[in-house]
């Protein structure tokens, strides 16, 4: 039987400490080569673009796809991803993933931030005041014990809303601050969370022994860091080392200028599974550069369909076998 698994009915089923285990579970397979990712396919449209992505969880059974697509006038054509059974090919369900997508990627710079952050990282720091830096938050809240947030967004409202709305579901103190800087100095953690075409994020601003989250620059014409920002960094990684060098700008314009060497830059599936480290000295700058990539969209999907199955979740839908 296949289940059709909503936006209301995935929110409800999927917590963030979920998808933290789902997700360090998956990077840690990564790591120990049980599991394939496909790096993201992009495709024109008329008005906009088509976007693929796919993985195999050979430890769990399963594989996926997701398909999305947005056009030029701003609409959102809806996400949607199927959950297949590795052995038969049978379609387990079918679910809404827009909200998943922002809690995934939440979840990997928790993970990231897990094992390459400072272990008494207190203050974070979060450029941009969108729905992934919501989750970011509440992730690196989940993994280290933030006692600040520092917040910047370039419209002023917006952030003393974002900020303001925050407050009521977190202890610790959120501040809006007027300029990225003041969001990146002095911090033990900066995530940016943006869709910027060029740095918000200067490498002079960085306090020694800080992690960087570098969420929002996975376009070829998106960027978020300057070159000394990853020339900075001794440690980098990434949740797809293949897809990261034809995504990430930021990383790929310093390998263009000679700071930098795509050897340099590690799968965080390595770094989760013990085969390198993601943080030597205290006073190590480290960096993750997140894509978003398949392999998170599964497992989590994995989690939504077995406890919707659990609690008798879902709308059934009719046999789509051929």
């Amino acid at each position: 039987m296949t289940i059709f698994l909503d936006e209301s009915c995935v929110a409800k089923l999927v917590t963030m400490r979920d998808a933290l285990d789902a997700v360090e579970e998956v990077f840690g397979e990564f790591g120990r080569g049980n599991v394939t990712n496909v790096p993201r396919v992009r495709a024109p449209l008329k008005n906009g673009i088509l976007r693929i992505t796919a993985a195999v969880l050979d430890y769990r059974g399963y594989y996926g796809v997701k398909i999305s697509s947005t056009t030029v006038f701003g609409r959102n054509a809806g996400r949607l991803f199927c959950l297949y059974k590795e052995d038969d090919g049978a379609l387990c369900a079918i679910l809404q993933v827009f909200g998943l997508g922002a809690l995934r990627t939440g979840a990997a710079s928790g993970v990231a931030t897990r094992y390459m952050a400072r272990e008494d990282a207190q203050v974070l720091g979060v450029i941009g005041t969108g729905r992934q830096a919501r989750t970011q938050i509440e992730a690196i809240a989940l993994v280290r014990p933030i006692k600040e947030v520092r917040v910047f967004g370039r419209d002023e409202d917006r952030r003393a809303q974002f900020c303001q709305e925050l407050r009521t579901s977190h202890r610790f103190s959120i501040t809006a601050v007027s300029t990225a800087e003041a969001a990146t100095r002095g911090c033990d953690i900066v995530v940016t969370a943006t869709t910027s075409t060029t740095p918000v994020l200067l490498g002079d601003w960085l306090t020694p022994g800080t992690h960087v989250n570098a969420i929002g620059a996975n376009y070829e014409h998106r960027r978020e860091l300057d070159l000394q920002a990853v020339a900075r960094a001794t440690i980098i990684a990434t949740d797809d080392p293949e897809q990261v060098r034809y995504e990430s700008s930021d990383l790929a314009k310093a390998v263009e200028q000679g700071v930098l060497s795509w050897s340099k830059v590690h799968a965080l599936g390595d770094v989760v599974a013990g085969l390198r480290s993601g943080r030597g000295a205290q006073e190590e700058i480290t960096l993750f550069k997140s894509l978003g990539v398949a392999i998170e969209d599964v497992a989590l999907g994995i989690r939504a369909y077995e406890k919707a199955i659990q609690q008798g979740l879902g709308q059934a839908l009719p046999d789509l076998a051929g």
